[in-house]
């Protein structure tokens, strides 16, 4: 019987650790657990959402669907520079497992909290680098229960942004085409972008990364602090003292906290200056 969990705990399954439940978390095994599952679901009008390791998520309390989560889906397989792994593998151990290889160009993702299907829907990216750049093709699951492969081209990659995000498609699995290169080497980068990354974000409270988009040659974070808007607190839940851009959770925050200060943050930089920040984390609701 495929594994579930009631009532779940929304703070164990996303990284800005809210207060809340959510209703029930499902846990297929395999690809014909999940079909039936999403088939099911279906027939009862029952919403849902695939969940990777919720590094972009914020749980309104007023979501009444479900979340499938694809943790046993993380088969991995190395030949040569071609890397294929489930979606469900976590983006941190791959890096390091493709360094382990001798291969090159996933060094940017290493500290990302993510799983590497929710990275590819998301194209999640850092120091110049993002998912489409060592992409070579993804197997999905469509609507219809259909699986079929799409190439880089139709992944239709932008800022941010895939085709995962518009169509009805589940990831199950990525191939990265990588760079044969030296493991020292490897592992220096990975070092050196860690170390930045504990340098300019606020590692010491929990937060889902960069709230909002930079626009055309701003920053985002450069405009929020600009607005004065540093240490602003709903609640719990606070602009980051380190990087504006970041809202962390004090320790006891819920997502309506969240939403009700990136709602302040835009409406304060659009009077301001007549931009709208652009969200980049995604609200259930």
């Amino acid at each position: 019987m495929m594994k579930k969990v009631n009532n779940a705990k929304i703070k164990q399954y996303t990284t800005y650790k809210l207060e809340g439940e959510i209703k029930t978390i499902y846990f297929p095994e395999n690809i014909l657990e999940l079909k039936e599952l999403i088939n099911k679901l279906k027939s009862n009008n029952t919403r849902y959402k695939i969940l990777g390791n919720g590094s972009n998520l914020i749980i309104s309390s007023s979501y009444d669907g479900v979340l499938i989560k694809l943790s046993k889906f993380d088969k991995l397989d190395i030949v040569n520079n071609i890397v294929r792994v489930g979606s469900g593998y976590n983006l941190s151990k791959l890096a390091l497992k493709c360094a382990e290889n001798n291969l090159s160009g996933l060094e940017f993702t290493f500290g990302i909290p993510a799983t590497v299907g929710g990275a590819i829907y998301q194209n999640a990216g850092a120091y110049g680098f993002d998912m489409a750049s060592v992409f070579k093709e993804a197997l999905v699951l469509d609507e219809f229960g259909d699986i079929f492969t799409l190439s880089k081209d139709e992944m239709e990659f932008g800022y941010r942004d895939s085709i995962l995000k518009h169509k009805d498609y589940i990831c199950l699995e990525v191939t990265f085409e990588l760079k044969m290169c030296l493991y020292d080497e490897i592992m220096l980068k990975m070092k050196n972008n860690f170390n930045l990354r504990k340098e300019k974000q606020p590692l010491d409270y929990p937060s889902a990364g960069s709230v909002f988009r930079n626009p055309l040659n701003l920053s985002a974070g450069r405009l929020i602090e600009e607005a004065s808007l540093k240490g602003y607190k709903v609640g719990d839940a606070m602009v980051s003292l380190k990087h504006a851009n970041f809202i962390v959770n004090l320790g006891c925050a819920n997502a309506e906290n969240v939403i009700k200060l990136i709602k302040i943050i835009q409406d304060k930089v659009k009077d301001e200056t007549g931009i709208l920040l652009e969200l980049e984390q995604e609200i259930l609701k």
